[in-house]
């Protein structure tokens, strides 16, 4: 089995940077990894995390969805998102901030809702409560001095996939907030990365994930939900060129989901001589299906 991912190996390889990936088929458990456990400047993978410790203080009572919170103008961060080009947004609740934050990667959204967070609070729930130990908050969103200074978010391949497959199994704050977490990533408006080309043959919304990017980094944690053959797929790249290790992840997202589509496909029912075709047995049918 390991030997089918030595061409993922060989492009890996050749990339210059640090290029890492985490693949678990959530049905069979095969799991192939690459660097996975390196720690990686996040830029917005970190939403991820943020997102769920949000769904953590909803769940202890200390906030709730519906909250609405004012607006400051030392609250807007410049770059993604929509919240810095609008003018007469002066308050939304903290369910909208955050999809807003991961459905657009609005960054001031993320830095309001870092604050309401608090960012020792936020990596004591990682570190304690979710085990991780690549993952922590730095700084705020856009904050170029803290990076100056090298304090930055880090997460890895590994750890972004261990928080997605949490929520595949309702085991992330609780079944219905892994859920409704699921939900919002599903409707990630960038399909630029691991979607690309599966979008075209997938339902909507099956593909849960969030990008992250800055110079020289792009990443993509991404859970495909599809039936029957559910997987966890992530790929971060640093020190990287965008535009080189971007193709390297839509093309091998696509190799990897035909390989698993081939693996999945139903085998063809089998015809006896001088059987008529269209009146196969139903108990036949179904055990001749590869689920």
């Amino acid at each position: 089995m390991a030997e089918r991912w030595n061409w993922l190996k060989r492009e890996l390889e050749n990339i210059p940077g640090l290029a890492s990936c985490w693949y678990r088929d959530l049905t069979t458990g095969e799991t192939f990894g690459w660097q996975e456990d390196a720690a990686h400047s996040a830029a917005s993978t970190i939403k991820i995390f943020l997102m769920a410790f949000m769904f953590r203080k909803f769940r202890n009572g200390d906030l709730r969805p519906e909250d609405r919170i004012r607006l400051r103008p030392d609250q807007i961060a410049p770059s993604a998102g929509v919240l810095s080009y609008l003018r007469d947004i002066r308050e939304l609740s903290v369910r909208d901030l955050i999809e807003l934050m991961i459905i657009v990667s609005d960054n001031s959204a993320t830095n309001i809702l870092i604050e309401l967070a608090g960012m020792e609070a936020l990596n004591t729930f990682l570190e304690e409560e979710l085990g991780l130990a690549q993952t922590r908050l730095r700084r705020r969103m856009m904050d170029l001095d803290a990076i100056a200074r090298g304090q930055d978010n880090t997460t890895s391949a590994q750890e972004a996939g261990m928080i997605l497959e949490r929520m595949y199994r309702g085991t992330l704050i609780s079944p219905e907030d892994s859920r409704e977490m699921l939900r919002v990533l599903k409707n990630q408006q960038d399909s630029s990365l691991i979607p690309w080309y599966l979008k075209e043959e997938l339902p909507e919304h099956t593909i849960a994930h969030k990008t992250g990017g800055l110079d020289h980094v792009v990443h993509d944690a991404a859970l495909v939900d599809q039936p029957g053959r559910p997987y966890i797929l992530c790929f971060f790249g640093s020190d990287v060129s965008v535009p080189v290790y971007g193709r390297l992840i839509q093309d091998a997202s696509r190799r990897i989901w035909e390989e698993g589509a081939v693996q999945h496909r139903p085998r063809k029912t089998r015809i006896s001589p001088g059987e008529p075709r269209g009146k196969t047995d139903r108990t036949d049918a179904r055990d001749q299906t590869c689920l």
